[in-house]
């Protein structure tokens, strides 16, 4: 009975250990566009409310003016970095999505035209179609440093040109920018696909 109870143990701990191993980093891949809405709708925080609209009011803040006034191509190193901790700073919702691109080019394949066609659906909906919205292009670290910037900067700018073409996105509110291969997702396999993303940020939060 002893050796009954103790095996049952063993299979509780096993599963306890099983179902709360930490999950590896997924893809917000082959998401529809109301998935995608949800991970991009404002956080309701003290710490972003700030950056956001308000019934008061108030006078905008320094990150907003900034914000506003980015531009959406040729952002200088200086203009990057301000965001990036803007972004770190209020914790704005965003999302991974890997588009897959035609060898050495800046063309979207076809396999992931739908997945740009929900982001699409998703930034002209409701919830979403009033912010502005960063697309930072990701490669992994295949060719150079300088080779890759270019790349992820193209790239970046090919899902931004097709979201203004095919949905009619005011061009202000699509921010283009590349990262080479400066952040990868998987630093443990350099070459992994996961490093090749766009991901997607909201810029107004709250």
């Amino acid at each position: 009975m002893k050796r009954h109870v103790a095996f049952i143990a063993a299979g509780i701990v096993s599963a306890c250990v099983i179902s709360t191993a930490a999950p590896k980093a997924a893809f917000a891949q082959s998401l529809d566009a109301s998935s995608i809405e949800q991970q991009l709708k404002p956080k309701e925080t003290q710490k972003t409310r700030s950056l956001t609209r308000s019934f008061a009011k108030p006078a905008e803040t320094e990150d907003q003016k900034f914000l506003k006034a980015l531009p959406t191509r040729g952002i200088r190193i200086e203009q990057r970095q301000k965001l990036d901790e803007i972004v770190k700073t209020n914790d704005l919702p965003r999302i991974d999505i890997e588009i897959k691109f035609d060898y050495d080019s800046a063309s979207i394949k076809a396999e992931s035209v739908p997945d740009v066609d929900e982001l699409g659906k998703a930034l002209t909906s409701d919830a979403l179609k009033e912010y502005r919205i960063v697309l930072n292009g990701h490669t992994d670290a295949a060719g150079s440093n300088d080779y890759n910037q270019d790349l992820s900067d193209r790239r970046a700018a090919s899902v931004r040109d097709y979201l203004i073409t095919k949905f009619g996105i005011s061009e202000d509110r699509l921010i283009a920018i590349g990262y080479g291969e400066e952040r990868l997702k998987n630093v443990d396999d350099p070459l992994a696909a996961e490093n090749r993303r766009v991901e997607v940020i909201n810029l107004t939060s709250g």
